[in-house]
């Protein structure tokens, strides 16, 4: 009996592939913190497999610039401006000969500056502290593929990932679930302190020294929020040398090995690809910093890719086999197309996958976001549980051991259905 793979169909062949490019990236490079020479060599690998599959003259490497440091590193100074604020509140009007004006006032700014940078930074995705920052160089790895004999393209279809992988999460390794409480505890503490400062200052206005006191903070309020909350970000992320410490096996070089696994299945299955479409398969850079590099690419190719009716399917954690659709991004603030969605799940039910619609919570965000935010057609396959992102999310532990094949293959079977209907 043949043991050939019927034409057409992806197989566990494939999804081994796929792990297999993981597997090679992690012991050849190891991790790669966005903007580290490492992150560039594990983009050079994915360059090399898709340039066995299209061709090295179908391959394109887009160089950017961006300032990592102002999203990677900006929980520290979030946690000193805190400090700074909550000091301030506690010694206006208590320091002899010392005017409680100035104190107040200025803790009142600051307390305000603190959740502005989350917002804008994390919630966002914004670029509003960047100038202030060094910038560095990453990349954006591009391969595309057409059906032969294609001259007039119509429509791009893109399926995307990201190469670059994340620092340490201290408390997700160390406190497991009890990170979700003190993350809580962290905006709880974000937005207390400015409350107090308004009281205080208030009451300073007013003349009310039981306002101004009832605005200065005490020692239950110093006790918690407070103070676990300069902590959980002065202490928020670790090993930033040599690329870091997370090999970012499933976040994300699961959806890089899936890019490259795709491209040879359609280079070889050439039937699959409709006709008068582009299908683009993209290695984003930086993701980890706030999905710049995903951000660079759509603000280069926004006249093309509105021209074309582009619509991108990203790959994000591939590690269980029920898939999440994701019909939000960036946190939640930005709305998936509705037709992209539904075009998604047309696919999966073709092909069988289990999944489910989800938006995106707080602290999911990734690069469909930018796509979406320009109001490009986009959405996410995002592939992980909570008990898996308290096992290896953003941790030591994110090796090529957490994958299976089971969710690559879902992946594969779903992209192919999405990709052999045109995106519909």
């Amino acid at each position: 009996m043949s043991t050939e793979p019927e034409p057409g169909v992806v197989t566990s062949d494939d999804a081994q592939y796929a792990l297999d490019l993981v597997s090679a990236i992690c012991t050849e490079v190891g991790p790669g913190l966005p903007g580290s020479p490492q992150e560039r060599e594990r983009a050079r690998m994915i360059e090399e497999g898709l340039e066995a599959h299209l061709g090295a003259g179908s391959v394109a490497v887009e160089g950017f610039t961006f300032a990592p440091a102002a999203f990677l590193r900006s929980s520290p100074a979030i946690a000193l401006l805190t400090l700074l604020a909550a000091l301030l509140n506690i010694s206006a009007g208590r320091l002899p000969g010392v005017s409680a004006w100035p104190a107040c006032i200025a803790a009142l700014v600051i307390s305000f500056i603190s959740p502005l940078v989350f917002l804008y930074e994390f919630v966002l995705g914004l670029e509003l502290t960047d100038p202030l920052f060094k910038k560095r160089r990453s990349v954006n790895v591009v391969g595309s593929l057409r059906k032969p004999g294609t001259r007039n393209v119509k429509r791009l279809l893109i399926l995307s990932g990201h190469h670059d992988s994340a620092p340490e999460n201290t408390w997700l390794r160390f406190l497991g679930y009890g990170f979700f409480l003190l993350s809580a505890t962290w905006l709880l503490g974000l937005l207390t302190l400015p409350a107090m400062c308004l009281v205080q200052l208030a009451g300073l206005v007013a003349g009310d020294a039981g306002l101004l006191e009832a605005g200065t903070l005490g020692w239950p309020l110093l006790v918690y929020p407070i103070a676990p909350t300069i902590l959980f970000a002065l202490f928020l992320s670790r090993g930033w040398e040599d690329g870091g410490t997370v090999p970012g096996a499933a976040d994300n070089l699961s959806a890089c090995g899936l890019l490259v696994a795709m491209c040879r299945f359609l280079v070889e299955n050439p039937s699959c690809i409709p006709d008068d479409t582009e299908i683009r398969f993209i290695s984003f850079g930086a993701e980890e910093a706030g999905y710049r590099g995903s951000r660079r690419y759509v603000a280069r190719h926004l006249d093309e890719l509105q021209r074309l009716d582009a619509r991108l399917l990203n790959f994000e954690t591939i590690a269980q086999p029920e898939i999440a659709i994701l019909t939000s991004e960036t946190n939640g603030t930005v709305k998936n197309s509705p037709e992209m969605v539904h075009s998604t799940v047309a696919a999966a039910e073709r092909a069988g996958v289990p999944y489910k619609l989800r938006p995106a919570s707080l602290g999911v965000a990734g690069d469909a976001g930018p796509f979406s935010r320009a109001g490009l057609k986009a959405t996410t396959l995002l592939g992980m549980s909570t008990k898996q992102q308290v096992a290896f999310y953003h941790q030591v532990w994110d090796t090529p051991d957490v994958l299976t094949l089971e969710p690559l293959l879902n992946v594969l079977k779903l992209a192919l259905e999405w990709v052999g209907n045109g995106g519909e």
